[in-house]
């Protein structure tokens, strides 16, 4: 009895293995198909304004970019590089940039007006903006701008960019704004 157990159980191996091991193909997994070329259309390019037009929409985003505002640490007025409070900004690079499209466009004038945050009397703000607005002024006509061409006022904590109050608002409302007079 102890022979046919081993006898079936060899029997019941070899089969498993036989059947295991067949070489019946097996279906490929269904594959994905090739990704499709998709041809993409050039745009259809647009004929350029005239210059006798007013200013497309995005002559005046090129100046609010170039001219945008400029800001300052807490009580300085010196200009560096910005990097606290969201605000990351590279001060001078904004001033070159300034300076090189006024020496391209010998006509425009502009008003440069210094902001404070809120914090401060109001004499201590207008003297604080006043200052930046003399250091960006003042930096224009040393890259060649002249200085009949530059206004400057301070609006001191007159007008904020940011009412909130909070370190966020103030960094925002501690500025320089460039306003074109004329082109």
């Amino acid at each position: 009895m102890k022979k046919s157990v081993i006898s079936l159980a060899a029997i019941c191996c070899a089969s498993f293995l036989a059947y295991g091991c067949s070489t019946a193909p097996k279906k490929p997994l269904a594959e994905k198909p090739a990704p499709q070329k998709q041809e993409v259309q050039k745009p259809v390019s647009t004929p350029a304004v005239s210059p006798t037009t007013t200013p497309s929409v995005s002559e005046e985003e090129r100046l609010k970019e170039i001219f945008q505002r400029i800001h300052f640490n807490f009580d300085k007025y010196n200009l560096t590089h910005i990097d606290k409070w969201g605000i990351n900004q590279d001060v001078p690079k904004v001033l070159d940039g300034i300076a090189d499209y006024m020496a391209k466009h010998p006509n425009i004038k502009i008003k440069i007006e210094g902001n404070c945050d809120e914090r401060g009397t109001e004499a201590y703000n207008l003297a604080l903006g006043q200052k930046r607005a003399d250091a960006a002024k003042n930096y224009l006509v040393m890259h060649g701008i002249s200085p009949d061409r530059i206004e400057t006022l301070s609006n001191g904590k007159l007008k904020p960019v940011d009412p909130a109050h909070n370190e966020y608002a103030w960094a925002k409302n501690r500025n320089d704004q460039f306003v074109i007079l004329n082109r």
